[in-house]
């Protein structure tokens, strides 16, 4: 079990997979390099480890504030740097999950918080969610609570402008270390959970008019 020391805290960020190698870097260089430079602890999921529902790996960050920020920020560099040739939608075939990455992914940060963190991020009547927002400029969605299966943590999705991420994902970070029980979920992987499984993309349906 990871024990927090004084002041730190812990933040799990989704990979899309075609971010993941510019992350680790060619025999984990990049990361170990992350990691003596910010004093963080970093552990990814295994390639084919993803969080139910999506085709992405999971992220978990030990730090300070600053480090888990300065971290994120390395991350979601590397997100916004989509290959050209993974936008592109390919033959869909029925049998195969889609491979097909949104195009609007690299405006986006995925950080996944235990329940209790997503409420104080929600705050009393969707005030906080909004105040995040109105502050950053990002929009910020929450997955909904899955049914029929025991997942603790709900998804945050942050769109915007790479400025405006980096303030909302501030903010949340802010309330991860106000939430007593956000480090209760620090397994990165999720191989042994089966079940109906929360769609990490709050639009829906992939034709939803997302307007």
């Amino acid at each position: 079990m990871l024990e927090s020391e004084e002041g730190e805290f812990f933040l799990k960020v989704l990979i899309p997979s075609y971010a993941a190698g510019s992350i680790i870097g060619k025999g984990g260089q990049t990361i170990v390099q992350l990691q003596k430079e910010t004093a963080a602890t970093i552990k990814l999921s295994k390639s084919k480890d993803f969080y139910p529902g999506t085709t992405e790996r999971v992220c978990l960050i030990q730090g300070t504030v600053e480090a888990l920020n300065a971290v994120h920020d390395f991350i979601a560099e590397k997100v916004r740097e989509m290959p050209q040739n993974v936008g592109k939608a390919e033959p869909v075939n029925i049998l195969q999950p889609q491979t097909n990455v949104n195009p609007d992914r690299v405006k986006q940060a995925k950080l996944i918080v235990p329940n209790s963190t997503a409420g104080l991020i929600i705050g009393k009547g969707g005030g906080t969610v909004k105040a995040v927002m109105e502050h950053s400029g990002a929009w910020v969605q929450l997955s909904q609570k899955p049914e029929g299966i025991n997942l603790q943590e709900r998804v945050v999705t942050v769109s915007g402008e790479s400025e405006q991420n980096r303030k909302a994902v501030e903010l949340i970070i802010q309330k991860i270390q106000e939430d007593p029980q956000s480090g209760s979920c620090l397994n990165i992987s999720y191989a042994n959970i089966s079940g109906p499984v929360a769609n990490s993309n709050p639009t829906g349906s992939p034709y939803a008019n997302s307007a």
